[in-house]
């Protein structure tokens, strides 16, 4: 083998890797939008999956909500009682 040829092969052969590399680069952008254009998930079953456990999600953040309501009037219920009993206390 002559040196030339094997600078061509050189050549050729980076030429070709970075058109590989090229290539790989634009099929993950593609596949990236994709899944950005259907969903977080990639699929619609798995978007829909996803909303469930949202709105699941959205439930409990709400009877969290009532709880602590109902706690909080509790906690002032018994201040005012608390109150009510010191100052009947002290007349």
């Amino acid at each position: 083998m002559t040196p030339d040829f094997i600078e061509g092969l050189i050549a050729v052969v980076g030429l070709v890797s970075i058109g590989g590399v090229f290539l790989l680069g634009m099929k993950l952008r593609y596949s990236h939008k994709e899944k950005m254009r259907v969903g977080e998930g990639g699929s619609a079953e798995d978007t829909q999956r996803l909303e469930e456990e949202v709105a699941t999600l959205r439930d409990e953040v709400h009877g969290m909500r009532e709880g602590f309501a109902e706690l909080y009037e509790r906690v002032e219920f018994a201040e005012r009682l608390l109150t009510k009993g010191r100052t009947d206390g002290s007349s």
